[in-house]
């Protein structure tokens, strides 16, 4: 068997996934190395995201046939993608999937286990998979239909109700659309779609006016992307900079700044001979590095300032009052990005959610006083969890009188938002990441 077959591939990506490697980070290192054909690419892709979209499904239908046994970790992703393809590509034919399944098996293991891959897919060829339709208790039937853990089910119900729930859980399953920004300091979307009209089908985003969209392709591999005509960013991360509604001479400090996304579009709205500048900042100094990477890809450096800090010090550093404006786009649990970073619907924990509620207040708390008097602090998630966004806010604001909570400015209306004062998108509204924006102006 090749080694860049594209199914033994996606067997090799997702044992390193399911040992902690982020998917992203390992298809695109693979499809890379591989030197995939488009084809290739595309149906790696559609199988790793697949299969860990679906896992718990997966899983529920492969425990009818495998019962108790022990299988290698190896083994268990093979079946897994193997039963994904069966039921969830239309266009794959069944013996294209068994003949490859058991020659991955071979290749992996040995013969013996290549007749129990077989044999297992063979019945599940034969029976048929359960009926989800069957579980009784609501939960569970939403959370394997959906598969996603039943505490986040039990979360999206209790916050947003039944019906929302719903919505969501069936949008992260669908495929993310490739989005990107435009660098509005070298080109415009008229000029860019005609540059890649070519290779891409892209699409004005519906949120931000800045944004286009593609359903599928490698949009960070063209000369383009090189050049710093654009970057890629979610369309609901990319609402932030423009809420800040930053003026050209202002100084703004991005205090959790890596990779630089928000970064460098803060950037665009700064005139570096009016005195405009961004200093960002993050923990670590290989991420300080990417940060000064992108601003100097979009052809941005000379108005951003990056450097190692921790956020919490940024008052010793810099002193009360320094800022015209602060962003604090928190570190947080990610529930928000269920459809392009799948796995963490499995590895994140309330716990987690719960511990990350403490340091995102620090985080507001430690940069309150940087921020002028009359200047704005900018808070925002990549989460849908209430607890990290609405609440952390709502104690903020409890504990510091000299802020009060605006509206949030967009520049497109957007009908769908479930904050009454903040901006919360949940990924069921626009096809987007969900997303929350606070914008809290201090008053004395």
């Amino acid at each position: 068997m090749d080694k860049n077959n594209a199914r033994l591939l996606a067997v090799n990506v997702l044992t390193r996934v399911s040992k902690g490697s982020y998917s992203n980070l390992t298809l695109d290192a693979t499809i890379r190395k591989a030197k995939l054909d488009s084809r290739d690419a595309g149906l790696l892709t559609n199988i790793v995201y697949g299969v860990i979209q679906h896992q718990l499904t997966l899983d529920y239908y492969l425990k009818q046939f495998v019962g108790s046994r022990k299988l290698d970790d190896w083994v268990t992703v093979l079946l897994r993608t193997a039963i994904y393809q069966m039921f969830y590509l239309d266009k794959v034919p069944n013996r294209a999937i068994f003949f490859d399944s058991t020659e991955i098996a071979k290749k992996l293991g040995h013969v013996g286990i290549a007749k129990f891959v077989t044999a297992i897919l063979r019945r599940i060829d034969r029976e048929g998979v359960p009926d989800l339709g069957q579980i009784k208790d609501d939960i569970e039937r939403l959370s394997i239909g959906s598969s996603t853990p039943e505490w986040i089910v039990s979360k999206l119900i209790d916050q947003y109700g039944m019906d929302e729930a719903k919505a969501v859980l069936e949008d992260i399953n669908h495929a993310p659309r490739a989005a990107i920004r435009l660098n509005t300091t070298i080109t415009d979307a008229d000029d860019l779609t005609f540059r890649l009209g070519e290779q891409f089908e892209l699409t004005p985003s519906a949120i931000s006016p800045v944004g286009l969209t593609a359903d599928s392709g490698h949009l960070a591999l063209t000369p383009e992307f090189g050049a710093g005509y654009y970057t890629v960013q979610d369309e609901s991360s990319q609402l932030v900079a423009p809420s800040m509604q930053i003026k050209p001479n202002q100084k703004v400090l991005d205090a959790c700044a890596a990779p630089g996304g928000k970064t460098t579009h803060i950037a665009q709205y700064l005139d570096p001979k009016q005195g405009g500048q961004v200093v960002a900042l993050d923990l670590h100094p290989h991420k300080v590095k990417l940060i000064e990477e992108n601003a100097e890809r979009l052809q941005l450096a000379d108005r951003v300032h990056a450097q190692a800090l921790d956020a919490r010090k940024a008052l010793k550093t810099f002193g009360a009052e320094s800022f015209d404006q602060v962003l604090v786009d928190a570190p947080c649990s990610g529930l928000g990005l269920m459809r392009r970073k799948p796995e963490i619907k499995y590895e994140k924990t309330q716990t987690d959610v719960d511990n990350l509620t403490r340091v995102q207040g620090e985080l507001l708390d430690a940069l309150a006083p940087v921020t002028k008097i009359g200047g704005r602090l900018t808070y925002s998630t990549c989460t849908i969890a209430k607890e990290e966004n609405v609440d952390v806010v709502a104690a903020f604001l409890q504990r510091h009188p000299e802020y009060h909570q605006e509206e949030v400015f967009t520049d497109k209306h957007l009908r769908k938002n479930h904050a009454a004062a903040g901006l919360q998108l949940l990924p069921s509204d626009y096809g987007t990441d969900g997303f929350f924006i606070a914008s809290l102006v201090r008053t004395r």
